[in-house]
């Protein structure tokens, strides 16, 4: 924006009346500045009156219409810049925009290429139904700015109907297939209807024996009922059929530490710690088989493996919660207070709906 001022004021130089036009760009840079979007307004759109055939002159009316949401008169006005001078990515990036903003998405998009506008790029491939095109322009505005919500939210809502298309089209064109019946196996578990989804994953499992994530699919809908052996032969199945599986290996040691079977249940969470080190998922559970293996220090340093990540608040609650558990049993009480104020900050910090699981 301030290059297009500069331009303005520079371009002024070379028309006529100068001082005039010179007094109402600087009034209205000034107003600008100030916030008094309509004195801004009022003063370039006398500039570019005077000077119509002036690029500049158009763009900064844009800009201040633009940023006071008028975006029809700044449509227009961008417009008559672009039609002037085509090589003015600044304007390209503003009536992109202004475009984007009114729903115009298909015609937002050729100006925010030109721009370079990763993010609402992305936004507007989005909007106009080209999915797959959509998440490689997010993911780049993503790097530059990883936490910003807006990314996150339409990264999240470009991935889910990437999803729901590749789910149809498979449904579509391979209704019978293993895949299409764990698709739907999984879908049901979701809706926690249990007696459709083990019927859908048996069904995937008579066409496909070996189908990965079939077994593992079959061994969370029984333990989720609580049928703790059905879901260990379930869960062993799939971590005999693939070795390299540290979800497998780490689902199949809780389940048989739920049976109370310790020291088995210790051999597959390592081979799932070894297998993908540093998960909190695999090690939380195994800091709970440490315990009940009566083995406090290899409990107490796994856990505070996972709460020097604190990459998921309830998992750094969990793991603060059993460290203060662990340090009670092992008689260390100052240390053990400090832990349970730690996870009474951690708790208080996440929203209420999450805390309260």
């Amino acid at each position: 924006m301030t290059t297009c001022l500069l331009a303005l004021a520079v371009a002024l130089g070379a028309q006529a009346p100068q001082s005039s036009l010179r007094e109402l760009a600087e009034a209205g840079m000034k107003a600008k500045q100030a916030g008094d979007l309509a004195a801004a307004i009022r003063a370039f759109e006398q500039v570019a009156a005077l000077a119509p055939e002036l690029a500049a002159a158009h763009v900064n009316l844009g800009a201040a219409l633009l940023e006071a949401q008028q975006y029809d008169k700044a449509v227009l006005s961008l417009r008559r810049a672009l039609a002037l001078d085509s090589g003015l990515p600044g304007a390209h990036a503003m009536l992109g925009t202004a475009l984007l903003i009114q729903g115009y998405a298909a015609e937002a998009i050729p100006h925010l290429e030109r721009a370079q506008s990763w993010d609402l790029l992305g936004v507007a491939l989005l909007e106009s139904g080209r999915t797959a095109e959509a998440i490689p322009a997010l993911e780049k505005a993503a790097t530059q700015r990883p936490d910003d919500p807006d990314l996150l939210y339409y990264l999240g809502r470009a991935h889910s109907q990437l999803s729901r298309q590749l789910f149809d089209r498979l449904l579509e064109a391979h209704p019978d297939s293993a895949r299409a019946h764990q698709l739907l196996g999984e879908a049901h578990q979701a809706a926690g209807n249990r007696e459709l989804a083990e019927r859908q994953l048996r069904a995937a499992l008579e066409r496909r024996r070996n189908l990965p994530g079939a077994h593992l699919a079959l061994g969370e809908l029984y333990e989720s009922a609580g049928d703790y052996r059905r879901a260990e032969r379930e869960y062993r199945t799939e971590a005999e059929m693939r070795p390299g599986d540290a979800r497998a290996a780490m689902k199949l040691g809780s389940v048989l530490l739920n049976q109370g079977r310790v020291e088995e249940a210790l051999q597959w969470l390592q081979r799932a710690d070894r297998l993908r080190p540093g998960v909190p998922e695999t090690q939380l559970p195994l800091a709970r088989a440490w315990v009940s293996a009566g083995r406090l220090e290899e409990a107490e340093k796994t856990l505070k493996k996972v709460l020097e990540q604190e990459t998921d608040a309830r998992l750094a609650e969990s793991a603060s919660f059993q460290l203060y558990q662990v340090l009670q049993r092992q008689g260390r009480t100052q240390e053990a207070q400090r832990e349970l104020e730690r996870y009474r900050r951690i708790r208080a910090g996440r929203p209420p709906a999450a805390a309260a699981k």
